[in-house]
């Protein structure tokens, strides 16, 4: 069944079947939604040998720029960049110096000039994160 607005009806009595069918219909758009987007965020991924990749279907991206917080500086800061072609990159290449807890996201950056054009990719994080 697709997601009825009108459903339930007002002043009608509630139906259990009806309410599960509604958010039911309302969690398949949400999936077909996210389907759609999901080309368009960057999943970085790190593996036990410190290897760091990118994997993004959206536009070509010449460069990502890497953003970071960690015991040294809790708020999210750009900490540099890379380009495309260094994936796969090195711990070095991605992690803060010298950092006991940190988070790591990517995003792309487009012609060079230091603003982010596509969505943050996830966020990677080790050691004790404090809440935010």
């Amino acid at each position: 069944m697709a997601f009825n607005p009108a459903l339930p009806a007002d002043h009608s009595p509630l139906s259990s079947a009806e309410m599960r069918s509604q958010l039911n219909a309302l969690n398949d758009q949400l999936a077909a939604l996210q389907s759609q987007l999901a080309p368009l965020v960057p999943v970085l991924n790190r593996d036990a040998g410190g290897n760091w990749t990118l994997v993004f279907a959206g536009p070509v991206q010449d460069m990502w720029l890497i953003w970071a917080r960690c015991n040294g500086s809790e708020a999210w800061s750009n900490t540099g960049e890379l380009p495309t072609s260094a994936f796969t990159a090195a711990d070095g290449d991605v992690a803060p110096d010298g950092a006991t807890w940190w988070q790591v996201k990517i995003c792309g950056e487009g012609l060079g000039d230091g603003l982010q054009h596509t969505a943050f990719s996830n966020i990677i994080s080790f050691g004790p994160v404090p809440d935010a």
